[in-house]
């Protein structure tokens, strides 16, 4: 925990300034309240006795000021969990057919949505380990630039996947990270309109691995600190049905995504 003037104060020290803190405000409220609760017309009489109460009163009004300040800041102290709600672009390599007209197909980049949590595990003096699960989608967005005749045009998908993320510098303007998990794939194909016996949606396995960098807190949005998230990531998965049958069993998905870091 920091102060405003940069003094680092450990975890005993600031609980000893609360508890002083509370102790203070307590006796302060005491005072100021029992000449109201008890005597009432002795409260009311004599300027001397109204500074007194309105000098108790400021008292109250600075220390309570006080405490929940000290309150905040090591609330923010203890800062342990990230949200990342982050937007951006997946490109899809090309693929390779096994047979038809067209040896290779080829994609569109497409657009990407994505939330991201993680719990903080353990910290180090400069490298902290989150636990987390990412979420990334697109609608029917990833096109076929160059469709075969009986290929799929577009398809959509969902990626839920856990992961272990691994941050540096974390007390830095810029914390730079890597992260590795696994999970679950769904690709939802659109049905050729030359096949009506097409069944869509694939569900598979995914792989993912990247690295980004993240950005210390920058504005506070109803005392929520907010950061910056930029990052690449590889969502390496099963393949959708394309209809046709395609060379290797596995396809990358490179998502290039940033957006907002809610830390809490």
């Amino acid at each position: 925990m920091r102060f405003g003037n940069g003094e680092k104060v450990s975890g005993r020290k600031a609980f000893f300034w609360i508890r002083r803190l509370a102790g203070d405000f307590v006796e302060t409220l005491r005072r100021f309240a029992t000449p109201i609760l008890w005597h009432p017309s002795s409260w009311r009489s004599g300027v001397r006795k109204e500074w007194n109460v309105k000098r108790q009163a400021i008292r109250t009004v600075v220390f309570a000021g006080a405490f929940l300040l000290l309150i905040l800041q090591v609330a923010q102290a203890q800062e342990k969990n990230e949200i990342g709600l982050v937007i951006g672009a997946t490109v899809t390599p090309g693929r390779n057919l096994a047979s038809a007209s067209t040896p290779r197909i080829s994609f569109d980049s497409s657009l990407a949505l994505g939330a991201e949590y993680d719990h903080r595990v353990l910290r180090g003096h400069r490298v902290v380990l989150y636990g987390g699960v990412d979420f990334l989608a697109s609608p029917l967005d990833v096109k076929v630039s160059n469709p075969a005749t009986n290929v799929i045009g577009q398809y959509a998908y969902v990626f839920l996947t856990p992961h272990v993320r691994v941050k540096f510098n974390h007390e830095g303007r810029l914390s730079p990270w890597l992260s590795f998990g696994g999970g679950y794939a769904r690709f939802l194909e659109k049905k050729p309109t030359d096949v009506p016996s097409f069944v869509p949606g694939t569900n598979t396995g995914t792989f993912v691995f990247g690295g980004g960098v993240d950005t210390r807190t920058v504005l506070q949005f109803f005392r929520i600190p907010i950061g910056f998230r930029a990052e690449v990531r590889d969502f390496y998965s099963g393949s959708p049905s394309y209809n046709q049958p395609v060379r290797g069993s596995l396809q990358n998905n490179v998502a290039f995504t940033g957006g907002l870091l809610i830390r809490f």
